[in-house]
């Protein structure tokens, strides 16, 4: 019985110490991956280049054209991976034309509206997608020093996707791909009547984000 006792205390004295050498030999547990897309008030301003495509009313034939761009996106967060933000975007091309050889028009499309981001997982990957008011403007060179400029009006949508870039806790590196569509209606051209006129920007632009 004596001889039970004592290995027994001896099992007690040494119960604990075995098991805050096996506690301290487990590897601690990893941190929790934080997500890297904006917090709080974010804003990003972004330039890049894009294709212009314009389609009409009552003609087959689609038009495109280079040209440069960019948008200002300011937002913040929603829900834990999704984020709202007012946009405003443009593009321009000082070679455009509606006939065939005709490059005497400038072309430039704009939008503003809202913007929902979503990042459906943990890596800077999101998805886009909005609507906006939308104006296209085309100014006709009708003589030296003298335009015509026509504006059409109508709702934008637009959608695409990107990535983020963090190097460091405020500030990151965003690559965008995306496309604007913009409903304008109809022109009335110094060469004629254009009806339905539906431009398309197609564009890839590197911003810089504050967040």
């Amino acid at each position: 019985m004596r001889a039970t006792r004592r290995a027994f205390a001896v099992w007690a004295l040494l119960t604990p110490l075995l098991a805050g050498v096996v506690l301290a030999q487990k590897p601690p547990k990893a941190a929790t991956p934080q997500r890297p897309h904006r917090t709080g008030l974010w804003v990003e301003l972004a330039a890049g280049p894009g294709v212009l495509r314009v389609a009409r009313s009552g003609d087959d034939r689609v038009i495109s054209k280079s040209g440069e761009g960019g948008f200002l996106r300011v937002g913040g967060v929603i829900a834990d991976n999704v984020l709202l933000a007012w946009e405003s975007a443009g593009f321009n091309d000082e070679t455009f034309g509606f006939g065939g050889g005709d490059t005497s028009v400038v072309a430039e499309m704009a939008s503003t509206g809202i913007t929902v981001m979503w990042y459906p997982g943990r890596t800077g990957l999101f998805l886009k997608g909005g609507v906006s008011f939308a104006q296209g403007t085309f100014t006709v060179s009708t003589g030296v020093a003298q335009a015509d400029t026509v504006e059409g009006n109508g709702i934008g949508m637009t959608f695409g996707g990107g990535w983020d870039w963090s190097f460091s806790r405020k500030y990151a590196l965003t690559l965008n791909a995306a496309a604007f569509v913009t409903a304008i209606g109809d022109l009335v051209l110094p060469s004629g009547r254009v009806d339905d006129v539906i431009g398309t920007v197609y564009q890839l632009t590197l911003s810089f984000t504050f967040r």
